[in-house]
């Protein structure tokens, strides 16, 4: 019996498979508990249609990351933060003020979990990385006091 499986199961295959089993499995199993259903012609279709759309946003999100590393790559970001006479900042700079920093120069929102960085402490240049997949990009960070 013919099914397509609707997640990802270890050791059986992925989601949108189209696998063949014994019917007991697949009827006791697989469709009892909603895993899978079964690939007649519009159900076939249907996974298609959900695969290009899956494949078209998935490339959109790419071209946004690179519109973005390619509008922050050559600039530098400046945060400005509450700091003692010492240089040292009384509240750590996280992803967070850097991804809202980062919306208020370029107009592009960031997902802060692409941000990879330590807490920065102290007034002064740091180095940090935007990443997501396999693309890479890198951005300097200016802390000045206010």
């Amino acid at each position: 019996m013919k099914v397509i499986l609707l997640t990802d199961i270890p050791k059986v295959g992925n989601k949108y498979d189209v696998k063949d089993f014994k019917g007991g499995y697949a009827q006791n199993v697989l469709l009892a508990k909603g895993l899978a259903v079964l690939a007649t012609k519009s159900e076939l279709a249907k996974i298609e249609d959900r695969k290009k759309s899956l494949e078209k946003k998935k490339n959109e999100e790419i071209e946004s990351f690179k519109n973005l590393i390619s509008s922050v790559g050559g600039k530098t970001i400046i945060i400005k933060a509450k700091a003692n006479d010492k240089g040292h900042l009384f509240k750590a700079v996280g992803t967070h003020d850097v991804a809202s920093s980062i919306k208020e120069i370029t107009g592009i929102e960031i997902d802060e979990n692409a941000i990879k960085m330590d807490h920065i402490k102290s007034i002064g240049s740091h180095k940090i990385s935007i990443k997501k997949g396999d693309m890479k990009g890198e951005c300097e960070i200016v802390v000045e006091a206010e």
